[in-house]
């Protein structure tokens, strides 16, 4: 399932804060999941985009260390026995306005109105993907947005989100945002190749256009990279299809 968000206030509990938010400089996620191993692999991954993240596997612990943390936010399985995470996202919104992320599985659809009616800030598949977990901490924190993001290396490019910074070996490339997303994008599914359509609905939300603005910011991204735009190395054309990363 994607990430579920209440479009309409279901009648949610009051918000009544007990303690004063920690400033940080890091954005701290506790995760409550009895499967350690699953929630171990996701902090594992949060922590490469910056983010602290602390795996409890018990409910009755995981409420103490809010205590203690304060937490930016808090991930919980729909299940944690004896709790339900409909009874937590309620318990942190009504004592601390923590706000609270329910992962349900494919079994656990009936839990998504009630942990919404519970306060829950959304509802995410389990198992998790990453992607999903970042899109809401980033609407959660957006000032911290780009920090949440990995800096990537592919072969001799790398590309720095938080410092929006682009580098070919030790040559430093500026690049203006849309060529700078359209590089990112590339280099998140470097070798694998994306169509058209797939790359105008994550880079313009939108589905692929008569215009040629696409082709355009390839031309342009090529010219950058030095690739050769009339045989590509780098950012290369599949044809009938759309474009593929091939590391330089």
């Amino acid at each position: 399932m994607k990430a579920t968000m209440p479009t309409e206030p279901i009648n949610p509990p009051e918000c009544r804060p007990t303690a004063a938010r920690i400033n940080r400089t890091r954005f701290l996620l506790i995760i409550l999941d009895p499967d350690r191993e699953s929630a171990e692999q996701l902090a594992d991954s949060l922590h490469e985009r910056q983010i602290d993240a602390i795996v409890i596997t018990d409910p009755a612990e995981a409420l103490l260390e809010v205590g203690v943390l304060q937490p930016d936010a808090v991930l919980t399985a729909a299940h944690v026995p004896p709790m339900t995470g409909s009874a937590i996202a309620r318990a942190l919104y009504t004592k601390a306005c923590i706000p609270t992320l329910v992962a349900v599985g494919p079994n656990d659809g009936d839990q998504v109105a009630q942990a919404l009616a519970a306060g829950a800030r959304a509802c995410v598949s389990r198992p998790y993907r990453t992607f999903d977990i970042l899109q809401l901490l980033q609407a959660i924190s957006p000032e911290t947005a780009t920090e949440f993001q990995a800096v990537l290396e592919v072969g001799a490019l790398r590309l720095d989100p938080s410092r929006f910074e682009v580098r070919l070996g030790d040559a430093l490339i500026t690049m203006p945002l849309r060529e700078f997303q359209l590089l990112q994008l590339m280099m998140q599914n470097a070798g694998r190749v994306l169509t058209r359509q797939q790359i105008h609905q994550l880079i313009w939300h939108r589905g692929e256009e008569s215009s040629n603005t696409l082709n355009v910011h390839v031309r342009r991204i090529r010219a950058r990279l030095g690739d050769d735009p009339k045989h590509p190395s780098i950012l290369v054309s599949v044809r009938g299809l759309g474009y593929r990363l091939d590391p330089p």
